[in-house]
Parts: structure tokens; sequence; C-alpha cells
């Protein structure tokens, strides 16, 4: 038998297992012993006695060399979800060296030791786990899968007590003061982390591109130890991509809370700029502040993007370059006029069927006095003098666009155009003229723009934002070849201004008139002016005009001059249809000089040059 003073300093005990009634009652057998031999001596002092001495030394319990743990913290800020593993680690040392169970209960009770076999918990208990049979001073691990609490044998909060306990054949036993771990972060109880509730999830679609989008859920969290746990809503955009792990979407991201709440948890979506008008998917996941989710999730609430209409802006809109326009086709179409702009649309300029999205414009052209609320994409107020929308026939208005850029990509939200145009002649002018009308001198010529969609939704119209003005472009059209003056003897006069010659306005103002002329001869050709000659040539002051049939010798008549241009006030007013213009009549006389002897066909030439006539006469 050996001794060890520092292990036992008040008492020696033998290798062997021995209770203290056991050495006791050995005790009394040898006093009996002695005392009945020391009589025996007495009685018979001659003979000698011998006693054998017998002892069962009995097993003791193993006892904790590491006091039991939670492997990982099971408490109120950080409780095990349920449905999860929860271990618990000791180190129990047996003084025989035998093998050795962990054994945690949920009370105190006394545990009942199993021979060969692992022990049980005592009456009433739940038996949270038992170990492996381990080897005596290694690690023993148990562990349980938690279930929701309130569900079967678990609660929120879980007070357990750990054994160590034998096997030995004959007399098995347990530790008796059970221990309940020596650290706050991993001593008992344990907490049990119930999912959260997701009942509802909704949003407030539909919504415009830019827009904000609202999701709500109906939604809670069960667990009260400690305070209810914040939780969590997360919106995916497929029922694939939520992460719970990192408690978010690996891709397909649309919105998750923000801030701490604990029932009812809600998220905001603020849009994209350019998004497809079309239905997107939307999920919800509810998770609490320890990454437990909830047993619904995920809840389906897909969501609508509003078509919205086109828009152009006005700065977008170039008219002609910024150049004025100006008329040249007298009594026609002056065509080469340019237009360009862009429309934009905040679903995109490619639909969800990768098609265009932006399908068709409204253009109208205008004096500024009408505006796009008189002059607009409809046919119904074309007027050439001062609307050109292009919804009308190309026969009437031949306005023509083309796209210069392609849609290549559901984030490009604009198609680029180009466009030609004609102006017919009685397109109002409005450049600051001094005989321009004061209702057109103060006007310009713009044009308005709206784009509209594949759902044939047609944007508000928009003005450029850089107007033009239309120069005035005076023109005249003289109807008669000729002007007869019939035959007139030498030294007589035709007796009135009775010949006519019709000047027709074919431009875009009031008409009055210049007019020279050349003498007249029988030889005259453009080429071949007359010679003078008293005899044979009828010089050109001899004609005279007006605007009326006067007498040839009255004074109001004018003379006719080769070099200097005399203004007949034709006052002929603009003309405003393209079909019938408007005409001024300028009658005219003769003289036949005495001297002239050459009898004959006498021909001349005269000229007529439009010019803007007073704003009044217009």
């Amino acid at each position: 038998m050996s001794y060890n003073n520092e292990n036992l300093p008040h008492y020696v005990r033998t290798a062997g297992k021995i209770t203290m009634i056991t050495a006791v009652a050995g005790l009394l057998v040898f006093l009996f012993a002695f005392v009945f031999d020391i009589g025996t001596q007495e009685l018979n002092r001659v003979s000698a006695q011998t006693a054998t001495t017998t002892l069962t030394v009995l097993n003791t319990p193993p006892a904790f060399t590491l006091n039991p743990y939670e492997v990982i913290e099971s408490s109120t800020s950080t409780p095990t979800n349920s449905g999860s593993v929860i271990q618990w680690s000791a180190i129990g040392t047996d003084a025989n060296g035998a093998d050795y169970w962990l054994l945690i209960c949920s009370t105190s009770a006394v545990p009942t030791p199993n021979a060969s076999a692992a022990p049980t918990c005592g009456a009433g208990a739940v038996q949270w786990g038992v170990s492996a049979q381990t080897t005596s001073g290694a690690l023993a691990t148990v562990s349980t899968t938690t279930q929701q609490w309130g569900v079967g044998q678990f609660a929120e909060v879980n007070v357990w007590y750990a054994y160590v306990c034998d096997g030995d054949a004959v007399d098995p036993r347990c530790i008796i003061t059970p221990e309940q771990g020596d650290y706050a972060t991993s001593s008992s109880p344990f907490n049990i982390n119930n999912r959260p509730v997701l009942a509802n999830f909704v949003n407030d679609g539909p919504v415009d591109p830019a827009g904000v989008l609202n999701f709500s859920s109906t939604s809670s969290d069960p667990d009260t130890a400690g305070g209810e746990d914040d939780i969590l809503l997360v919106v995916c955009g497929t029922n694939t991509d939520y992460n719970a792990t990192t408690n978010t979407c690996n891709s397909n991201f649309i919105a998750s809370t923000t801030i701490s709440m604990t029932s009812d948890a809600s998220a905001t979506y603020t849009l994209a700029s350019i998004v497809r008008d079309d239905t997107y998917g939307a999920y919800g996941y509810i998770v609490d502040q320890h990454g437990h989710e909830a047993t619904a999730n995920p809840l389906n609430a897909d969501f609508n993007v509003n078509n919205v209409a086109p828009t152009v802006l006005g700065g977008d809109i170039d008219l002609n370059g910024g150049v004025n326009l100006s008329l040249s086709i007298p009594g026609g179409e002056t065509t080469g006029f340019t237009l360009g702009f862009t429309i934009r649309d905040a679903n995109s300029c490619l639909n969800a069927a990768s098609t265009s999205e932006i399908t068709a414009y409204d253009v109208a052209l205008f004096r500024s006095s009408y505006g796009t609320t008189t002059c607009n994409g409809t046919g119904g107020s074309y007027d050439p003098n001062y609307c050109y929308p292009n919804g009308i026939a190309t026969t009437t208005w031949n306005l023509s666009c083309a796209p210069t850029t392609t849609c290549a990509s559901p984030l490009q939200d604009y198609m680029d155009y180009t466009c030609t145009f004609p102006l017919w002649f009685v397109a109002d002018p409005t450049d600051p003229g001094p005989n321009t009308p004061a209702l057109f001198a103060g006007d310009n010529w713009s044009v308005g723009i709206a784009g509209e969609d594949d759902d044939t939704l047609v944007g508000a119209m928009s003005t450029t934002s850089s107007p033009v003005e239309l120069v005035s472009f005076s023109a005249i059209d003289i109807l008669d070849a000729q002007i007869a003056y019939g035959g007139i003897e030498p030294g007589n006069d035709s007796g009135t201004l009775s010949s006519t010659s019709t000047a027709q306005n074919v431009g875009n103002t009031g008409l009055d008139q210049e007019i020279v002329g050349e003498s007249m001869c029988g030889t005259f050709s453009v080429s071949n002016e007359c010679i003078t000659s008293a005899t044979s040539t009828i010089p050109e002051d001899q004609q005279k005009f007006s605007t009326t049939s006067l007498a040839y010798v009255s004074p109001f008549a004018q003379i006719l001059s080769s070099t200097t241009p005399n203004e007949l006030e034709l006052n002929v007013p603009k003309t405003t249809s393209t079909s019938t213009p408007n005409e001024g009549t300028t009658y005219w006389g003769i003289a036949v000089p005495i001297t002239i002897t050459l009898a004959g066909n006498y021909q001349g030439l005269n000229t007529f040059t439009a010019v803007t006539a007073e704003a009044a006469n217009w």
C-alpha cells in the first residue's frame, strides 16, 4: 500500500475501494475477536488462537475533472435556434480508470446508473442527452436536437444538470452532486429561439419607374426571454435566391428592413429610373435577429411596374438647326427643312418582349400664337398657313422621319430621330420686317413633339426651346402672256386704261408690285431691244397703268419707265389657300406717237416685281 501526502493529507486510503460502514464493521469484529481471545487466554492461557480478516471495497463514482459546459453558448442573448443541435462537453475521471458517461438532465433528481450500460435521468426529469461510453480522463460530448419551444419537451428557457456515471458491473455509480457549468457564457440554462411567424406578405404596387414601392408583412416573433426579438423582412426577386447564412439574397436582391422592428416587418424599394413595364417577382422572407427563418418563407407578392408615357424635352428638339425658315418656291412647297428630336421612355426603349417600346411620334409645326392646344398631332388641325401636324396624309404634308439610334439595351431610355419637311408658300411669316403685321411679327415658328409607346400611350407634347422665324417671301405670278392693246392709229391713244394684266400672290405676304418696261417696236426680242426711232419705236413712257380703268389722260395714271421701277399699290391680300392664290388686276393704256410711220405689229416687254404690301393691306 502506498500513500500520497499531497492528495490525501488527513487520511490514508487503501488501493481498493471501501465504504465507512464496512470499515466500522470490520473493526468491531476485530475488537470482538480480541476480547474473546483475551477471555480465552484467561480461561486457557496454554492454547493459542488465530482469526483471518476480510473486507469488500465498494465502487466509487467518477468525478468531474473538467466541469460541464455548453460547447456553443446558449443563452438569452445567443439562444439555440429550434431544430439546431446543442452540445455539452466535460471530462470525467474514474478512480478505477473505468469508462464513464456524461448525462444531461432537466432536474437534479437522482439519476439511475446501469451496470455496463448508459445511465438514465431521475424520475420526472427530461433526459436532454447522454454521451457515448467515454474513456476515463477523456473528453465526453453529448448533444440533442432542439425543437420549437412550447411543443414537446422544450421550453424557451431550459435548466440542465450534468452527471458523470460509470457502468460498474456490480455497483454502478453516478456522482451525487450534479454540475451546471462554471461560466456565464456556457452554463445552465440553455435557451431555445423559436422561428418567427410570417402570415402575409404584400406590396402597394403598381409603381412607376423611379417610384417607391412599399413591401409589408403580417409577422411576429414568439420569443420573450430578454425581450422580443427584432425581425427582418428580406425581399428577393426569385424563390431560390435567399441565403440562410448571410440572411440576404445571393442575387436579385430587392429590399430589406432597415430599422428595428419586432412585428409586421416592412421594407421599401426605390425603383431604378429606367424599368420596363412588366410584372416582377417578389418573395418575402422573415428572419429574426438570430438568423432564424419563418417556416412559411417565402411568400410571393409580385409587383407591377406601370407603363408610363414617353417624354420629350424642349432642349432635345432641334428645328431646322436653329436657322430661320426661308421659302423659295412661289406657289408651291419649299422642301429640305430639318427637324431632330429625342424621345425618352422611363420604361426603356426596349419592351419586355425585346421589341421597341417607343413606336411612334406626333409632330406639330406651328406659328406660336396657336400652340399645341390648337395645333397638335391630329390631322384635323392642319392649316398650311400656321399649323402642320403629322396626322395628315403625306400627299398633304410630307414629313419624313427616321430613327438615328438603335435601342441596344433595356437600360437605354431614348431614341433619336431626324426628319425633313416642306412648307407651303402660304406659311405665315414672323420676321420683324417693316411691313409684317403685328400679329405675325410677335410670333415665331415652333414645333411640338410627343412620343407614343407600344401600348399606344401618348405623352404630353413638348415644344422646342429654340424656335425660329419664318422669313417673309413675296412672290408674284403674272397670268397673262401679253398685254394686248389692239389697233391704234398714230396720234391716238387707247382712251382708257382698258387692257389688263392679272397678278397672282404666290408668296406669304400681302402683295404690291413694281413695274418697269421696254419700248415697243416691230423687231423687239429679249436679246434685241428696240432702237430709238421716232418713226418705228413707241417709247415705254407712252404706256400708263393703274389699279382701276382710268382715262388715259388721267393724272392718276402711272407712267411706265424703263429705268425706274414704279410701285403700284396693288394691295393683293396674303394668299391663304394653296390651290387658289389671291389675285390683283392692273389696267393698261397706251398712246401711239404721231411720228410713227411704220405700220405693223409692235412688241415690248414689261417686268413685274413682287413687293410686300403694307401690313394693313394683307
